[in-house]
């Protein structure tokens, strides 16, 4: 078996089962999580680490949502993958402001992380 899911990890997962997670909302779960508010900074680093190691442990794919119904998943893995998620953190798209930017930034849940999920919790 893999390595177990945290839960934060699982609260994630759960919130992906019918549709994209948005970054903001991964900041709130851990804000939850903590049980106190962390300052921005603070909660996008462990939304950063828990999105990344979700992806790292092939159960999410991050990306952009783009349009009406469009999310475009990045292509990078690992530390590329980590490199251009900060970039697209500190550089929103013209015209888009900084709140948006982490509510575009999304991470959708692929059906191994249902799986893992479902494991663990038998």
């Amino acid at each position: 078996m893999a390595d177990p899911l945290n839960d934060i990890e699982l609260e994630i997962i759960e919130n992906g089962e019918d549709d994209w997670v948005l970054f903001l909302h991964i900041m709130g779960i851990i804000n939850e999580a903590k049980g106190s508010v962390l300052t921005e900074d603070e909660a996008i680093a462990e939304a950063t680490g828990s999105a990344l190691a979700l992806c790292a442990k092939g159960y999410a794919q991050l990306g952009r949502y783009t349009g009406p119904t469009s999310f475009v998943p990045w292509p990078e893995t690992g530390d590329a993958l980590r490199t251009r998620l900060e970039h697209e953190l500190k550089n929103p798209p013209p015209g888009e402001g900084h709140e948006c930017n982490l509510m575009y930034i999304m991470l959708d849940i692929l059906p191994e992380g249902q799986k893992a999920r479902d494991e663990q919790s038998r």
